[in-house]
């Protein structure tokens, strides 16, 4: 793994008697074996045996968890030195017990937090003009990552999907890198959502999961007439006309409401997640790439995560945001 765009943050002990000078990057922290010794107070063969082991047993994978970076050393000559990140950093303190490395990880579950936030704030320039919805995705944003925990590849990709609607939307003043088309008025040919069929898929999926032994019976069980009711609004319209005329927000409008109005008993993130993919290949041919291109599985956690823990005065920026991914054509 190569080293993007590093920055240092000053770890100190709650006794004082520790000070590390910590890279981050890519999302998560990173120490060198040397500080790892000075962090656990062990010998570097100690160390490194700790470390290989977290390979050999199949625990982490070296490619993803390590990296060289460029350190100055007392000669003042800079070198490129193995680090390892926080992953390796949990797994190797939880091999020697380490008081001290229990503070890190409560320290570096801070740090990552604040930086993932204050990462995103660097877009404000960008959304002067629309500072209201600004706010609601900072504040949404913080929410999300707060409330879930998220400081690794959740937490990263929440703040992808969150970055990306904020770089390629090209309503953003000065900013259209990539073209997001608007939303056209009518699609012919459309799939048109019935319970019977979006049950049926449910089900199918409460199978696949109850085998795999990640789902009991309960799951996916309607809960009063909320899923049909959704199906019902994603339908309604006036003669010929449709409220929702168009693939993407008829497929951003079927993942908003299984998520937020818990029309299941159990499941509904999973379920909804689902139904919103089941609808896009359904209509695969009134899109501009193959869904699989448009949405990957970080893209998809991370939009149901923002949709769950959105307020119903944002449903329309999670809309937006939904709506975004399945218009993307570059």
């Amino acid at each position: 793994m190569k080293n993007t765009d590093q920055q240092i943050q000053l770890f100190t002990s709650e006794d004082g008697q520790l000070e590390l000078k910590v890279a981050l990057d890519n999302e998560t922290v990173w120490l060198a074996q040397d500080q790892l010794c000075e962090l656990f107070g062990r010998e570097r063969s100690v160390l490194t045996k700790h470390v290989n082991n977290v390979f050999k047993e199949g625990e982490l994978k070296r490619d993803s968890v390590c990296a060289k970076f460029a350190r100055t050393a007392d000669d003042g000559k800079t070198y490129q030195t193995q680090h390892y990140n926080l992953d390796v950093i949990i797994s190797v303190g939880y091999r020697v017990k380490s008081q001290r490395g229990v503070q890190f990880r409560q320290w570096a579950t801070r740090t990552l937090k604040q930086h993932l936030v204050e990462g995103y704030t660097l877009n404000q320039r960008r959304l002067q003009e629309r500072g209201i919805e600004f706010e609601q995705a900072i504040t949404l944003l913080s929410r999300t990552l707060g409330n879930q925990q998220l400081v690794n590849e959740e937490g990263a990709a929440v703040l992808s999907v969150i970055n990306d609607y904020a770089r390629s939307w090209s309503l953003l003043q000065g900013y259209d890198e990539q073209s997001l088309s608007e939303l056209p008025n009518k699609q012919a040919n459309m799939q048109a959502l019935s319970l019977d069929d979006v049950l049926a898929a449910i089900s199918q999926l409460k199978q696949t999961l109850i085998a795999k032994g990640e789902a009991t019976e309960l799951f996916g069980t309607v809960r009063g007439d909320g899923l049909a009711s959704a199906i019902a609004t994603i339908e309604q319209g006036f003669g010929d006309e449709l409220f929702y005329p168009n693939v993407a927000s008829r497929a951003a409008h079927l993942l908003y409401f299984v998520i937020k109005n818990h029309p299941l008993s159990d499941g509904n993130k999973r379920s909804g997640s689902f139904l919103f993919l089941w609808y896009l290949r359904v209509n695969q041919h009134l899109l501009a790439k193959p869904v699989e291109r448009l949405i990957n599985d970080n893209t998809l956690v991370a939009l149901a995560l923002l949709v769950a823990e959105s307020l119903p005065e944002q449903k329309e920026l999670m809309i937006r945001l939904i709506e975004h991914f399945v218009l993307l054509k570059d």
